[in-house]
């Protein structure tokens, strides 16, 4: 301990007796020894007895020598023996044992805790001095014992433990020549026992003692800790939901429980993917709506709200309260303006506590396990699945009692008890009659089909024709599973459809084909005849049709002329063939993903028009041109029309846009344009802006600038000839004078460009030193930024209200329109969370591989072979140069996100001027390789740090060619990799330790842009470290001369 005296000793003893107080002399002055570990007189220490006894105690103990700088605790069991040694604290200088203190007392306050400040009065130093008490703190380091109630004091120049203090926690000190041994006892425990038993539950430990089940198990003591930090770490599970043991809605409709379920791997035959599932709280009643997309969500939803309160109206009034979840589908504008606008409650789920909201998942479950069985049993192919949950959905309705009832949910809502005798089993083989074709006398009367279900529009079966693929609804049906036809019960029949009968008695077959939409909003039903229909989306009556002859009348042959309606002298008419719209309802509900080259063929497409109309419109409200006669010295230029299909993360289409743009080929510089250039982000600037605003805890949203190139004023003279199909019909010699830029001119982004830079500016955002698409506005305790790329616009700030006036003053500028939070950014798919943001290109890459046909090929563990090196191959077979760079170019756009395959891209380009099949080949094994690692992106986490790191690599003369090396590098803020790259080097390196300094070189570059971009941030990077494996570069890099 350095001073094994403590601070309070004075001075070396100068005389024996002051240096052995305890020894005795005798009248000749002749020295009696006094054992200072005993106290028997006769012996010294080192030969005591019992102190060697003590010793043979403590054997089990083990560790280093002591010696002065060695501070040991030991803690003594009664069963086993536990020494602590530790030779160096990791608190700044050295504790002392100190006997003449009363408390432990530091005068530094690092590595405390729990400190409280106090005016606890003054200290007596051993010299004589005072400082002062200013707060009772504890102390927990590694080395050092838990020391509570340690005094903070004032001017205390070392660190002093109490020896009296330590006496006072019944800890037994020891002091030896070479330093100063502590023990403290201390008993069996419950929480100790705990500990070495695994953990166990402190029940079942109780049990264990209480029965004697086990052997060497003591008799334990102490109290039993409430909360066990290991068990909470490694047991905690979700607070647990009690059952409801009452029903605690009162009515129908009072609550509706949603839940959207999906998506389906297996489209099913109408090519839905989504389930909406809906069950009323106090029946337990459960309807389905099926759709593609989430955004039809809130379609159905007002289709079915509406039809539940026309039902239930005059009896309940309207809907209460809805609960769900946090779903976007749900939780939306259009949600809240419905529910507000009908005096709905629209009721949340706490985030990820699917337990609030179990009804419906329970719902989800039973469906699920119902069509799949039903599916299985008959071993059917998965995209009858609709079907199947939409007869589950019938079935389930039917059969299923609501709990703490005895009564079915039918009964419940009906207020009847449902009939099942005409069910049948899904999937079975039937026969239908062919009633409704005009039949030879020896044809079949019945054709072989499968039953799917029940109608939802009548009172049939849902039948799939064998020969046709398609599936009709009929009564006349004969399932195999039982010998009688379809009868319903009679208490319904003033629910039979009337237009069912025609003039011979014979009902009419509803047909539909696999493309249709099976089960979707009910329409074409009579409402007069059909009154429970529309309930529920899979609710068909159980009503027996009851199919009555026309009332036979006795037709006259003769009719006198004035009788007769129209010309007598008119020549016979025949009725023509029925058109088959089969064909053509098939594709109603599909939008078209063509996207037509000319204009002529989108002339032919209404909604093609529509969107030209409302880009021409838009040049209306921005003012972007004014119609002027031509002259004739006039360089006019030509329009062109540019179609197409806009898409969400999904690729689903949800608009069609039509671009007019300028064909500005034909400018002339100098007269139509001077300067072009404009900024654009780099992907390195979108990633690091993700990386550093995950570290913020800010959350991005994105806006887009409608037509965003018309805002953009002009400074020279341009006109472009009207646009085709929409000239003017009085003045169609007329050409337009351009106010403002259009799409296609070659000065247009610089135009836009320098219009937002100047607004933004005079909002009080600045650039960015490095990236001039980075706008930054800096408030007193806030921080906006504006990320932008053309005219798509990612934003976010730390604080609500700037960013709520940032998007009021881009609204009041430009027409914008508003995305929401940022989850689709220049072909990311983004993920934001409260611990971090996640990037991938999942539906690129999942298009580039069904676009080059790789769909079915093996998948690839890895891009490319470690053992074959690629070359020209100048004897190999010439390959298709366009394919080959179409599939370069659409690998290199992956890279963005994808750093896995950065190395095999960058070789394989190499070889775009003169491409074998070889190449082909090996281009080919990295898109399988994509397909096997589909969902692949990069994380960055929010609890990281801001140090900025880069890796780089070399390997010496790759290239076989003209051996040159190939540099690499990763970059990283913190843990999140930021930036990668791989290139080949433009010398020849005559060394691997050449090749290696060129890259670190590289690096540096890399590094220096990606700090300036940190201090834009206002985020400083500190020293940056760049990691290389060659020791001979890393001495150039050190000594360059």
């Amino acid at each position: 301990m350095g001073n094994k005296y403590g601070l309070g000793y004075s001075g070396a003893s100068s005389s024996l007796q002051s240096a052995c107080p305890k020894s005795h002399y005798n009248q000749a002055r002749r020295f009696i020894p006094t054992c200072h570990f005993c106290g028997v007189y006769g012996h010294i220490r080192p030969y005591c007895y019992k102190l060697q006894r003590v010793r043979r105690r403590n054997e089990n103990f083990k560790g280093v020598k002591p010696g002065a700088q060695n501070l040991v605790w030991v803690k003594k069991d009664i069963s086993l023996f536990v020494a602590h040694t530790a030779r160096k604290t990791d608190i700044d200088g050295i504790w002392y044992f100190d006997s003449g203190y009363s408390r432990h007392m530091t005068g530094s306050s690092e590595f405390l805790t729990n400190l409280q400040k106090k005016n606890g009065g003054q200290v007596t130093f051993g010299d004589g001095g005072k400082g002062s008490v200013i707060g009772i703190c504890e102390l927990n380091v590694k080395g050092l014992p838990n020391l509570k109630n340690v005094l903070l004091v004032n001017g205390l120049k070392a660190n002093l433990i109490s020896i009296s203090q330590l006496c006072d926690q019944n800890l037994y000190v020891n002091f030896t020549k070479t330093g100063c041994k502590c023990q403290y006892t201390k008993e069996h425990t419950t929480q100790l026992w705990h500990k070495r038993l695994g953990h166990i539950h402190f029940r079942g430990l109780q049990k264990l003692i209480k029965y004697g089940d086990v052997r060497g198990l003591p008799t334990l003591t102490g109290t039993v800790e409430p909360v066990c930090k290991g068990c909470m770490e490694g047991k905690q599970h979700r607070t647990p939901h009690t059952a409801l043991k009452s029903i605690t809605t009162k009515q129908q409709l009072e609550l509706l429980h949603f839940d959207l379920m999906g998506p389906v791997q297996t489209e099913s035959i109408a090519g839905k993917k989504y389930v909406m599932v809906c069950v009323d709280d106090f029946t337990r009643f459960t309807w389905v709506e099926f759709l593609r997309e989430k955004s039809k969500t809130f379609k159905l939803f007002v289709n079915l709200c509406r039809r539940l309160m026309i039902e239930k109206g005059v009896t309940i009034g309207r809907i209460v309260r809805i609960r769900s979840d946090h779903g976007k589908e749900f939780e939306n504008q259009d949600f809240a303006n419905f529910c507000e606008s009908k005096g709905i409650l629209h009721e949340f789920s706490a985030p990820k506590t699917p337990q609030q909201y179990g009804i419906v998942e329970r719902k989800n479950r039973t469906l699920q396990e119902m069509a799949r069985t039903m599916i299985n049993a008959k071993e059917l192919p998965h995209k009858l699945w609709a079907e199947a949950v939409n007869t589950t959905c019938y079935v389930s309705n039917r059969v299923h009692l609501r709990y703490l009832t005895h009564k079915t949910s039918y009964e419940l809502w009906k207020g009847r008890k449902p009939k099942v005798h005409y069910f049948r089993e899904f999937g079975s083989r039937c026969h239908v009659l062919r009633d409704c074709e005009h039949l030879r006398k020896f044809d079949s009367r019945s054709t072989e089909g499968m039953f799917v279900g029940y109608s939802r529009n009548s009172h049939a079966y849902r039948v799939l024709l064998k020969n046709t693929n398609t599936v009709i609804e009929t009564v006349n049906v004969e399932v195999a599973d039982q010998t009688e036809g379809l009868q319903m019960s009679d208490d319904e029949q003033e629910h039979v459809l009337q237009n069912q009968k025609d003039g011979t008695g014979s009902t009419v077959t509803s047909t539909l084909t696999l493309d249709e939409e099976i089960v979707g909003t009910v329409t074409g039903t009579h409402e007069g005849a059909l009154e429970d229909t529309r309930v529920s989306s899979t609710e068909v009556q159980e009503t027996a049709i009851t199919i009555e002859k026309a009332p036979s009348i006795r037709v006259q042959k003769n009719h006198p002329t004035d009788a007769i309606i129209g010309d007598i002298y008119e020549g016979m008419k025949t009725r023509g063939k029925n058109k088959n719209y089969g064909d053509m309802v098939k594709f109603v509900r599909y939008t078209s993903l063509v996207e037509p080259r000319k204009v002529e063929e989108a002339l032919k497409d209404e909604f093609w028009i529509k969107a030209m109309q409302e880009e021409l419109e838009q040049f209306e409200r921005n003012e972007v041109w004014t119609l002027v006669p031509r002259l004739e010295y006039l360089n006019v230029i030509g329009t062109k029309w540019v179609f197409k299909n806009k898409t969400d993360e999904e690729g689903n289409v949800i608009r069609k846009k039509a671009r007019l743009v300028a064909q500005g080929y034909t400018q002339v510089e100098g007269i139509d344009f001077d300067e072009t250039f404009a900024p654009v982000a780099r992907l390195e600037s979108i990633r690091l802006l993700l990386a550093t605003v995950s570290m913020m805890k800010i959350k991005l949203h994105q806006m887009d600038v409608k037509s965003a190139f018309l805002n953009g004023y002009l400074n020279e003279e341009v006109y472009v000839e009207q646009p085709k199909g929409f000239e003017d019909p009085h003045k169609p010699d007329c050409v337009y004078r351009l106010t403002k830029a259009l799409y296609g001119l070659k000065q247009a982004p610089r135009a836009w460009y320098e219009r937002l830079t100047q607004f933004l500016c005079s909002k009080g955002f600045t650039r960015g030193g490095v990236d001039k698409t980075l706008f930054i506005k800096r408030g007193d305790h806030e921080l906006t930024l504006a990320q932008i790329y053309v005219d798509d616009i990612a934003f976010g700030s730390t604080s609500d209200y700037a960013q709520r006036q940032f998007v009021k003053h881009m609204q009041e500028e430009f027409e914008m329109s508003m995305v929401g939070k940022l989850a689709y950014f220049l072909g990311f798919q983004i993920k934001q969370r409260a611990y971090g943001i996640f990037i991938s290109q999942e539906k690129y890459a999942r298009n580039l591989v069904k676009k080059f046909g790789l769909e079915d090929a093996k998948a690839m563990r890895i891009p490319m072979s470690t053992t074959d090196r690629i070359c020209k191959d100048e004897n190999g077979t010439l390959a298709d140069p366009t394919l080959y760079r179409s599939m370069i170019g659409s690998l290199l756009y992956l890279t963005a996100s994808r750093p896995d395959i950065c190395y095999s891209v960058g070789l394989c380009a190499r070889f775009q001027s003169a491409p074998k099949e070889s190449h082909v080949k090996t281009v080919k094994r990295i898109i399988r390789y994509v397909k096997s690692m589909i969902n692949l992106g990069i994380w960055y986490a929010a609890a990281t740090s801001n140090v900025l790191a880069g890796y780089c690599d070399a390997d010496w003369a790759g290239n076989t060619d003209d051996r040159k090396s190939t540099s690499g590098g990763c970059f990283y803020l913190g843990t999140n990799l930021v930036s990668w790259y791989s290139k080949k080097q433009n010398s020849i390196s005559l060394s691997t330790a050449e090749a290696e300094y060129i890259a670190a070189g590289s690096c540096c570059a890399q590094l220096l842009w990606m700090k300036q971009m940190l201090e834009d941030y206002g985020v400083p990077s500190g020293v940056l470290t760049v990691y290389c494996d060659n020791t001979s570069a890393i001495n150039i890099s050190k000594n360059p001369v």
